[in-house]
Parts: structure tokens; C-alpha cells; sequence
């Protein structure tokens, strides 16, 4: 059950790694990696919380409690499938946007 949501997890991420750009995807494919865990989960929790108490900012605003709840995820094995299908629908939705 728990593979299911990591692999889910893993193949919307995989979807989002080919949507940005170089230095992006570098980042995405360091954070994703074991050895990037303990900046992981105060990155994850410092984006949820500017998310809550800033959300009026131009650049860092609401859309950092997704960015945060994703880092989040790969923690917190709950948080997995949620955030994979939301992944799934918002990458799907930039690319309806895009085209």
C-alpha cells in the first residue's frame, strides 16, 4: 500500500521533471534523493508555513503550501496519493493551459 503511493508519487513527479526547465529539474532530482531528507522536512514546513501566514505575496504565497505538502510527502507516507493526484490534475492543467 505504501509502494503504491510512493510509486503513484514518484510518476507525477517524474511528469513535473519533464515540464521545467534544467536547473529546476536538477533541484527536483536532488530533493527527491535520500540525502536531501533533512532539508527536506524544514523546507517543507517553512513553505507550508509562509504559505498560511504570507499567502498575499506576489512570489511566495499560497502556492507554497503545495510546493511544501509535496516535499512533505516523500516523509510522510499519508500524504503520498493525495498529492500525486493533485500533481497529476495541475500538471494536466498546465499543459491545457499551454497548448
Amino acid at each position: 500500500m505504501a509502494t503504491d503511493g510512493k510509486q503513484k508519487l514518484d510518476h507525477a513527479v517524474d511528469n513535473l521533471e519533464r515540464e521545467v526547465p534544467g536547473k529546476a529539474r536538477r533541484f527536483i532530482e536532488w530533493v527527491r534523493s535520500d540525502r536531501a531528507r533533512w532539508v527536506r522536512i524544514p523546507l517543507a514546513l517553512v513553505l507550508i508555513a509562509v504559505g498560511i501566514f504570507l499567502p498575499y505575496l506576489p512570489i511566495l504565497g499560497v502556492e507554497d503550501i503545495v510546493i511544501g505538502l509535496l516535499l512533505l510527502s516523500y516523509d510522510v507516507p499519508f500524504l503520498r496519493k493525495p498529492m500525486a493526484a493533485t500533481m497529476e490534475w495541475l500538471i494536466k492543467l498546465w499543459r491545457r493551459i499551454r497548448s
